[in-house]
């Protein structure tokens, strides 16, 4: 009898306790579960959009830089002391200008010595002449012995030829002592010194560095399966942030060696508008690829909850909501990935409550 009562206990404690999880789990309560409504479509009284296929014309965005077609480092054709440097990182040269001087000092002692050996070598010679002439009468006449005459011949022979060379130092002397300004070869922009006054220039040791900013190439580094397809003046779009412009340029180098490593070919632009172009400026070449077909729809249409996207449809007459993955804004409009095809009827104006 007392195990029958402890049997019927438990039961009703067992039975309290299920009850209680059941209240607890709304089993009791008129209230709808939590989650949306798919509303009907007689409710909806706004526009449908049926979904198609669009062209979408991508391009390939390629990172590349402007760069100087015709530019030139400076250095000296002899060796001597930076005496005054006339221009800075920046400024404006033109042809034929000096840029610097070098010491003078030894280049013209050089040039004064060459002038006054020729001074000797021409007194020298102007009365080896005369003698020549004078043993040359007296040969006729029998008078001195043929040593005599080709001594003489000899003597003035060797004397015309010291001028020669001493000439030849001359014009050397001369040409070094033009070395010792430094002109410009083109017409530009300097672009660094490496030099100041005091230091020991060296032929071959660069002085200074200037380009051409009227010549100016844009160089990217193609892709070899987009370069192979490119041609020699072609126009293509490039695009510089740092100028918030955007321009024509024509294709007017294809280097005909590719990166193995990067797999990649070097390709040269050039365009009219130089205005504000400078040699290292970041610039992008946007090269068109294949048309390729996809969804593209009004950035308007689409909600987000959270990390996710979704559109509403009108699907077996009621409004339910597709989650959809997006891709890139093309011309204003959102290319969707995944989640649509084409028929899919979109309720553009449906407003969740």
């Amino acid at each position: 009898m007392q195990g029958k009562s402890k049997l019927t206990g438990s039961i009703i404690a067992l039975s309290v306790i299920i009850v209680a999880v059941l209240y607890m789990a709304g089993s009791f309560s008129d209230k709808q579960a939590a989650g949306m409504k798919n509303p009907s479509a007689n409710d909806y009284t706004g526009q449908l959009v049926t979904v198609t296929l669009a062209d979408i014309a991508r391009d390939e965005v390629v990172p590349g830089t402007v760069i100087a077609k015709q530019n030139t480092q400076i250095s000296s054709r002899v060796m001597a002391q930076v005496e005054r440097l006339n221009v800075r990182a920046g400024d404006t040269v033109k042809q034929g200008d000096v840029l610097i001087t070098l010491q003078q000092d030894d280049f013209k002692a050089g040039l004064a010595q060459s002038e006054a050996q020729i001074n000797a070598i021409n007194a020298s010679l102007t009365q080896a002449e005369k003698q020549l002439k004078r043993i040359n009468d007296l040969y006729k006449q029998g008078l001195v012995s043929v040593s005599e005459y080709d001594d003489a011949k000899a003597r003035f022979d060797n004397l015309t030829a010291n001028l020669a060379i001493a000439k030849q130092q001359q014009t050397q002397a001369q040409v070094a002592l033009s070395f010792t300004q430094i002109k410009a070869p083109i017409s530009g922009v300097v672009v660094e010194r490496f030099a100041e006054p005091g230091d020991t220039a060296t032929p071959g040791t660069p002085l200074l560095a200037l380009y051409n900013p009227q010549q100016l190439q844009l160089a990217f580094d193609v892709r070899e399966q987009q370069a192979i397809k490119l041609n020699v003046g072609q126009t293509l779009t490039v695009k510089l942030p740092a100028l918030s412009t955007s321009m024509p340029a024509t294709v007017t180098e294809i280097v005909p060696v590719a990166d193995s490593a990067a797999r990649s070919m070097e390709i040269r632009l050039e365009t009219d508008a130089q205005t504000g172009l400078m040699p290292g400026l970041f610039a992008q070449l946007q090269l068109p690829l294949a048309t390729e077909k996809g969804v593209l729809i009004d950035s308007s249409w689409v909600y987000q909850y959270g990390q996710l996207s979704m559109v509403y449809l009108l699907e077996n007459n009621q409004i339910v909501r597709r989650y959809v993955r997006l891709g890139e804004m093309l011309d204003g409009k959102q290319h969707i990935v995944s989640g649509l095809n084409p028929g899919d009827v979109l309720a553009v104006e449906f407003k969740a409550k």
